[in-house]
């Protein structure tokens, strides 16, 4: 991997996760009739719902390539990332997920006694607890790291898979992800394996992300893509997303974004080799954005919003960008606090990256 490469993972990291921020950053009305609403609600659907679903796969893609890029088959090898990863996903995971479920058991505690109202989330069980704790977390976003946690621990698999059955087994896997063969893996998604399945192919062909993509059929994917996602929104808003249609439209747009946000990236920095240095800082704060933003900072914001929105609906798109822009801000100041006066704590909090 060059110089090149190693940054633009970095940068296309930052801006996965700022996607998915606007992922969660979705404002929903509910029963609201207001023609603006609905206009607004169009650009929220076709950002929070087009646009930025590529960010998952494109983390996979990324986490996958970093992992087979350096993986040989070994045992020793294999026992030397997985110590790594313990560190830098099991860690983060588990410290995040207990995190929030302390600030919400007290926040829960204490609104009870003060307001006197229901706290069935103080009744639960111990096998609730760590259900939530360890399986299913507060912070929804965690499900990728849980993900990512179990493909780790399955990684010689994968790599014996890519080795023998090459492009095969990606197909396979996409046939699987489009419901072509209807089969569900369960305890992870079929989304994650095919996209972190198809990192490590791609580390198999060390030299094919390297070349930056330029000419005309690139331009050609990406007027496509923004094409498909006036369609795909249009015929959701109208047909609802319960429906064969519905998903074809998405996962064809899903594969037609990653190839034009990679393809964007290479269009910018033609002539250049290093990207702006202030997204090269920002890019550092990517996970921990990723770890913190929602529920607390994010879910409160929205909260917030609602209660002008409920009063001027004009203002939905406005808070829609608001929430998403100051969520990352305050995530990075936090950062910088933590950085400034705990840097030890704030290094495990992130796992050591």
């Amino acid at each position: 991997m060059n110089t090149y490469l190693s940054y633009k993972l970095k940068v296309l990291s930052l801006i996965a996760i700022i996607f998915v921020v606007f992922i969660h950053a979705n404002i929903n009305i509910p029963d609201s009739t207001n023609f603006l609403y609905e206009n607004s609600a169009f650009l929220q659907y076709f950002i929070s719902q087009g646009i930025t679903r590529t960010a998952v796969p494109m983390f996979f893609i990324i986490s996958g390539y970093l992992y087979f890029i350096s993986f040989d088959g070994t045992l020793n090898t294999y026992l030397i990332k997985t110590k790594k990863r313990i560190k830098s996903l099991v860690l983060p995971y588990f410290i995040t997920s207990f995190s929030v479920f302390i600030f919400y058991y007290f926040t829960i505690l204490f609104s009870k006694r003060i307001f006197n109202s229901p706290g069935r989330f103080l009744d639960q069980s111990l096998g609730e607890i760590l259900d939530i704790i360890f399986i299913h977390p507060l912070p929804y976003q965690l499900w990728f790291l849980r993900d990512l946690i179990i493909f780790v621990f399955l990684s010689p698999f994968i790599y014996y898979l890519l080795k023998y059955l090459r492009f095969y087994f990606i197909v396979i896997l996409l046939f699987l992800w489009l419901r072509i063969l209807p089969f569900d893996f369960y305890i992870f998604s079929n989304e994650g394996i095919l996209f972190f399945s198809l990192g490590g192919f791609l580390a198999f062909k060390k030299f094919f992300l390297i070349k930056k993509r330029k000419g005309k059929f690139y331009y050609f994917i990406i007027c496509s893509w923004f094409l498909l996602l006036i369609i795909k929104s249009i015929y959701n808003i109208n047909h609802g997303v319960e429906n064969r249609i519905s998903d074809v439209l998405l996962k064809i747009s899903i594969l037609y974004g990653i190839i034009s946000v990679w393809s964007l990236y290479d269009i910018f920095m033609k002539k250049k080799e290093i990207p702006n240095k202030i997204l090269l800082k920002l890019s550092y704060y990517s996970f921990f954005i990723y770890l913190i933003h929602e529920p607390i900072l994010l879910g409160s914001l929205k909260m917030l919003s609602i209660i002008f929105i409920k009063k001027n609906e004009l203002l939905t798109s406005f808070f829609y960008f608001f929430n998403a822009f100051i969520t990352i801000i305050l995530c990075i100041i936090i950062a910088k606090i933590l950085q400034k006066y705990t840097p030890k704590l704030y290094s495990f909090i992130i796992g050591g990256r």
